[in-house]
């Protein structure tokens, strides 16, 4: 079965469907990216060319593959950076289109807003479509710490309250949600972590933290964790620590590059070198 992965394009460097596409072919899964923007390079601190992909060329794309049959084969949909909030719709009607052929088909949703570093970087409503639509559609739901908090309009520095605030999110929808680059008053100042919520259980990954200026490690894990869980790996738990650990190892490899290093760093994909385990906790 295939992914069909609505996020951003770039000629060079791996971020968006540039990331996922590389590391769903090592993982032997079909990507099939629709771009919601098209860029020559990631554009922050660099210039750059390219344009937001409209809503009714990704309507069309999806419109064709109706057409074709070929939805029949899809068995995840993959969201992440939008370029528009008109996008959304697309994306909706792709679900649909896929889960009637599918009933089982999974949407992994990837809140793109932005970071703690940068804060929010895409327009507002974007943000309203993602919060008040895709993230309820959604099986399983990736934010990073400060987007987990944008998307519910309140902090949380505690990991008691980023537990909350994920079993808030989950309310809202989706069954599994996985909070990442997590740094709470808890965490030492050379790691980070990453939590698991699905259902009533949680668990929790802290690995070093390393710091570079490339952009596209949060695409990268939301991609491997849908590119394991499309092979078949026996659990979200499992599928999630090799994506971390692979994230690690690849951030590792790209240290001050202005990109992942992902070419180098394609073993770290396959058979991470070390691997973080995800320990159970009891956060309520």
């Amino acid at each position: 079965m295939a992914t069909l992965s609505f996020q951003s394009a770039v000629v060079a460097g791996f971020v968006g469907n540039s990331a996922a596409s590389y590391a769903f072919t090592l993982l032997g899964q079909a990507l099939w990216p629709v771009p919601t923007v098209l860029y020559s390079n990631h554009p922050a601190g660099r210039g750059h060319a390219g344009e937001v992909v409209s809503a009714a060329l990704d309507g069309r794309i999806v419109a064709a593959l109706e057409k074709n049959g070929l939805m029949a084969e899809v068995g995840q949909v993959l969201t992440g950076y939008l370029g528009h909030a008109d996008q959304a719709d697309v994306v909706l009607a792709a679900l649909a289109s896929s889960r009637r052929l599918n009933p089982g088909v999974r949407y992994i949703c990837d809140p793109v807003l932005g970071d703690m570093g940068s804060g929010r970087y895409v327009a507002a409503e974007i943000g309203h479509a993602i919060r008040g639509r895709l993230v309820p559609a959604s099986d399983i739901v990736t934010p990073n710490h400060f987007e987990l908090t944008y998307l519910l309009g309140a902090p949380a520095t505690t990991a008691a309250a980023v537990w909350a605030a994920a079993a808030r999110l989950q309310a809202l929808g989706p069954q599994t949600v996985v909070v990442t680059s997590v740094v709470t008053a808890e965490t030492p100042r050379d790691r980070i972590d990453t939590f698991l919520l699905e259902g009533t259980s949680a668990w929790a990954i802290r690995t070093p933290r390393i710091d570079t200026p490339a952009h596209g490690a949060g695409d990268l894990l939301t991609a491997l964790l849908a590119a394991r869980l499309a092979a078949g790996e026996p659990s979200t738990v499992e599928a999630l620590s090799h994506a971390v650990s692979s994230v690690y190892g690849v951030l590792l490899q790209t240290g001050c590059s202005a990109d992942l290093a992902l070419p180098a760093a394609g073993h770290e994909i396959l058979t991470p070198t070390h691997l973080f385990q995800a320990v159970p906790t009891r956060p309520f």
